[in-house]
C-alpha cells in the first residue's frame, strides 16, 4: 500500500537536509537570470499601438467592415510596402539577396513584430514591437497609411472602370446629339422650315387665300408653292429629328450628370481608417520581463536541484 505519511516526511527530510543548498542553488539562479536578461544579452523591446475603425469601405459579399479591414490587414501588398518604406530588412540584419529564403525570413520577422486584431467593439487594434521605439510607432503609422493607400488604389480602379463605362455612353449620346442637330440645322437652312406646326398653318393658308386683312392681295403665290413642296418633302424628317433632338438632350443631362459624379469619384482622395487612439513613441520596454525571467529561473533551478538531490539519494540506498 502506497504510503503518502511515509512520502512526505521522506521529502521534507530531504528539503530540510539540503535547505542551504537549495538556497545557494536559488541565489545562484536569481543571479545568473538577472546578468543574462540584461540587454547585454537580451536586447529589449518597445510597442506601439493605435486602435482604428472601418470607414468608407462599402458592401463586399457578406463580409462587415471590420472584416474587410481585417483582410487587408493581412494583404502581403502591405507588408510589402511597409517593409520596403522603412527599410525592414536591414533594420532586421536581413540580407534577401544573398540568402534564397532571406525573404521569407523578413516576413516571419515582420509577423512576429505585429500584431492586429479585432476588438469586442468592432475595431482593430494594431501592436508593434521592435527594439527601437521610434520604429515602433513609425511602424504603426505606415500600416495605417498603406492600408489607406492600398484601399484607395483598388476603390480608384474600380471607379475609372466605371467612370470609362459611363463616359463612352455620355459620348455615344453627345455625338448623336451633335449629328441630329446637324441635319436640323441644314432642313432649316435649307429648306426654310423653322417650325413644322406654325409653318403649315401659314402655307395652307396663303396657299388656300383664306389670309385675313390687307395682306391677302400681296401673298407671294412662288414662295408659298415653294416651302409647300418643301414641308411636304423635308416636313416628316424635320419631325423626327426635332424630337429626337429634344430626347437626346433629357438623355444628355442624365447622363451628363452621371459623368460629373462618376468623375467626382475618380478624384476624390478617401480615407478608410477613422483612429480612435493614435500610436506614440514609448520608452516603457515591454521585453524581457526580468522579474517574470528571475522568478521561473530560480524556481526551475531549485526545483530541478531537489529532484536531482531525490534521485541520488534513491541511488545511494
Amino acid at each position: 500500500m502506497f504510503d503518502l505519511k511515509n512520502m512526505n516526511n521522506n521529502l521534507l527530510e530531504m528539503l530540510m537536509k539540503n535547505f542551504k543548498l537549495l538556497i545557494i542553488v536559488g541565489i545562484a539562479a536569481a543571479v545568473l537570470s538577472v546578468v543574462f536578461s540584461s540587454p547585454t544579452f537580451i536586447d529589449p523591446k518597445f510597442q506601439s499601438q493605435a486602435v482604428v475603425y472601418p470607414s468608407n469601405l462599402g458592401e463586399y459579399s457578406e463580409e462587415s467592415p471590420i472584416e474587410q479591414m481585417m483582410q487587408w490587414f493581412e494583404s502581403r501588398t502591405i507588408k510589402e510596402n511597409v517593409i520596403k518604406e522603412l527599410g525592414l530588412a536591414d533594420h532586421y540584419e536581413i540580407d534577401t539577396k544573398k540568402d534564397s529564403l532571406g525573404h521569407y525570413w523578413l516576413l516571419l520577422e515582420y509577423d512576429e513584430n505585429v500584431s492586429i486584431n479585432e476588438t469586442k467593439y468592432e475595431s482593430a487594434e494594431i501592436t508593434v514591437t521592435d527594439v527601437e521605439p521610434e520604429m515602433a510607432y513609425k511602424m504603426v503609422n505606415k500600416i495605417i497609411e498603406n492600408l489607406n493607400k492600398v484601399i484607395r488604389a483598388e476603390h480608384k480602379k474600380r471607379a475609372v472602370e466605371d467612370f470609362k463605362t459611363i463616359e463612352n455612353q455620355f459620348n455615344k449620346v453627345k455625338i448623336e446629339l451633335d449629328s441630329v442637330s446637324k441635319e436640323l440645322t441644314k432642313i432649316r437652312k435649307d429648306f426654310s422650315i423653322i417650325n413644322y406646326g406654325v409653318q403649315s398653318i401659314e402655307v395652307m393658308k396663303g396657299y388656300l387665300k383664306t389670309v385675313e386683312g390687307s395682306s391677302k392681295t400681296n401673298i407671294n403665290n412662288a414662295e408659298i408653292l415653294r416651302l409647300k413642296e418643301n414641308l411636304e418633302n423635308k416636313g416628316g424628317d424635320f419631325i423626327v429629328l426635332d424630337q429626337r433632338v429634344y430626347q437626346l438632350l433629357d438623355s444628355y443631362k442624365a447622363w451628363e450628370k452621371e459623368y460629373n459624379n462618376a468623375l467626382k469619384i475618380v478624384n476624390r482622395e478617401m480615407t478608410y481608417t477613422n483612429i480612435v487612439t493614435p500610436p506614440f513613441v514609448s520608452y516603457k520596454k515591454v521585453y524581457p520581463v526580468r522579474w517574470l525571467i528571475v522568478v521561473i529561473s530560480t524556481f526551475s533551478a531549485v526545483f530541478f536541484a531537489f529532484v536531482v538531490l531525490l534521485f541520488l539519494g534513491k541511488a545511494k540506498k
